[in-house]
């Protein structure tokens, strides 16, 4: 429709205003319909932040190991060799392994915050606990627990994990030197932490294993704790040129170096000699 001009010239545009105006209201119309589809679509999505998704959550290694899933690894269990099932928690995606093992009389538990401090470093962390403790159960016998410490050896072994490297507090670290001893396991096993580990306990005697032991040994201690420092001292000897030593103050035995004043120093020293043993 055209545009007239009057007499006074003066544009008539009564047709074109009226054109507009019904855009300008359909415009309108098609924006409160949007403007209600967007309200209506907010109300009824879900929320999907990282946080209100437990598959997120449970993913995420956690940092200290006292919160979250991901704090009790994935349950995981094998055999040894007279046919007892070890029931364990594996850690972690590293390329190298590290078992701890535990002390007595506790379970693994008291390895498992750090067991997933050392996975969030990059590691593989596997805790398990010995016959007749903790998720294993049945008859303790200490005097065959370096068979459990074999079986959890062989069962990353076969998962094709690069390296092993065994970390035992008292009779684990007890049981870590016999098993580091043996030839069949030398192809894996990369090194061992001995954390207040005795000569013998209750019929496990890793005294004569020591001397042949051919990867790095750290043995550590606390001075107050009388019988494991005479204990770190004799093994030392016999570990020659392989051997280390770390003595604390106090009298904090085993896994109690987890906890008090020096927590810090002693995560630091088994990271330190995690790093130094992984290298290529």
């Amino acid at each position: 429709m055209g545009v007239r001009f009057n007499a006074m010239g003066s544009r008539e545009c009564r047709s074109a205003m009226t054109v507009v105006d019904l855009l300008r209201w359909r415009c309108l119309l098609w924006a409160v319909a949007a403007l209600l589809l967007a309200a209506c679509g907010a109300a009824e999505a879900p929320d999907r932040s990282p946080e209100a998704s437990p598959a997120v959550v449970a993913a995420l290694p956690s940092a200290t190991g006292t919160a979250g899933p991901s704090s009790v690894g994935s349950p995981v269990s094998f055999v040894t060799e007279d046919n007892v099932v070890v029931k364990g928690h594996l850690y972690g995606t590293g390329r190298t392994a590290v078992v701890f093992a535990h002390m007595f009389p506790n379970d693994q538990r008291a390895w498992a915050g750090f067991a997933a401090e050392v996975a969030g470093q990059g590691y593989s962390a596997l805790t398990f606990d010995f016959r007749g403790f903790g998720e294993t159960g049945g008859q303790k016998d200490v005097s065959r627990i370096d068979r459990d410490l074999v079986a959890a050896v062989r069962f990353l072994r076969e998962r094709d994990y690069d390296r092993v490297v065994l970390v035992g507090a008292s009779m684990g670290g007890t049981a870590a030197l016999k098993v580091a001893a043996r030839d069949d396991l030398s192809d894996v096993i990369g090194g061992v932490v001995a954390v207040s580990a005795a000569e013998s306990f209750r019929g496990l005697v890793a005294r004569d294993d020591v001397s042949r032991i051919s990867v790095p040994v750290l043995f550590v201690a606390s001075e107050g704790d009388d019988a494991a420092a005479r204990s770190l001292e004799s093994l030392f000897e016999r570990a020659g040129d392989f051997g280390q030593r770390q003595l604390f103050s106090g009298s904090a035995h085993g896994t109690g170096l987890l906890e008090g004043e020096h927590t810090v120093e002693f995560k630091a020293l088994v990271l330190d000699f995690l790093r130094a043993v992984s290298s290529p």
